[in-house]
Formats: C-alpha cells, sequence, structure tokens
C-alpha cells in the first residue's frame, strides 16, 4: 500500500466540453452520486490511499479538489455526462463534503512553482500525475484564497 499523496486527475473536452461543465458537475453531479468517480481504465491509477488530495484539472487549469475515502477496482456500468453509456474499470469514492471548486481556478504554471522542476505538469494535461511533497497543498490553497475563494 502507498501512502496517501496528492494526484492530479486530467479532465478531456470530449467528457466536458468547457470548464464550466467540469466545475458544474464537480459541484453537482459528483456530490450528488455520493463522491462516485468512475474511471475508464484501472492502469492509470494503480493505487489511491484514503486521504489522499486529488486535484481536478481541465486543459491548463486546476478547477479544485477533493479527500479520497476510497478507491476501487472493479468494473462497473454507467453513462457519461453526455448519456453514453460505458463500461469503467475502477472508481474512487471521495468524502462529498471534500470536493471543492476553485473560483477562480488555479493556473497550472501556478501550481508548477509550487512544485518546482519534477514533476512537469504543465506539457500534457493526460497522466494523472502524482505529488508527494505535502508540502505543496497548503501553499495551493493559500495562492487559492489569495486570488479568490472556494465553492
Amino acid at each position: 500500500m502507498a501512502d496517501p499523496h496528492i494526484r492530479i486527475f486530467p479532465h478531456s473536452k470530449e467528457e466536458f466540453p468547457s470548464v464550466d461543465s467540469l466545475t458544474t458537475w464537480l459541484l453537482n453531479g459528483l456530490k450528488a452520486r455520493g463522491g462516485t468517480y468512475h474511471m475508464r481504465s484501472s492502469k492509470a491509477v494503480k493505487d489511491l490511499e484514503a486521504g489522499s488530495i486529488v486535484l481536478f484539472r481541465y486543459h491548463d487549469k486546476i478547477v479544485g479538489e477533493g479527500v479520497v475515502s476510497n478507491y476501487i477496482k472493479g468494473a462497473a456500468s454507467d453513462k457519461t455526462i453526455a448519456g453514453e453509456d460505458v463500461e469503467y474499470e475502477a472508481r474512487t469514492v471521495f468524502s462529498p463534503s471534500s470536493i471543492r471548486v476553485y473560483s477562480p481556478p488555479v493556473d497550472i504554471e501556478a501550481l508548477q512553482s509550487l512544485i518546482g522542476d519534477q514533476p512537469n505538469i504543465v506539457p500534457s494535461a493526460q497522466p494523472y500525475f502524482i505529488i508527494n511533497d505535502w508540502s505543496v497543498y497548503p501553499r495551493l490553497l493559500a495562492l487559492v484564497i489569495q486570488q479568490g475563494t472556494f465553492m
């Protein structure tokens, strides 16, 4: 078992056509389904311990966060927000009250400056990056508050 850590979950324009569609889904859809977040592949995230923080990324923005309560590998069918039937291989369950949206979102370059050079998260929105340095998280929260608020 790995220790809790910070991880970035990317989101595609195919599933979420705009940053607003993702933030609306995080605040309403994800909370309404008890924090259950389906993942198409179980290979992208090997393990995700309870207490880990997930940062939700849309293109070049970090739009919010959630605290993991459970990570489960196993097939499940569900619909995408567009209504397409999809077979998922894993699911992350977030504590619904921990799901927050940053208003305004944080630029990925600003998060990169908090992390340092490694991992280099700027060029690609697809990998599920792991941030093992917990000192990044309070600095990120300070940046969110400095720039705006949580929703």
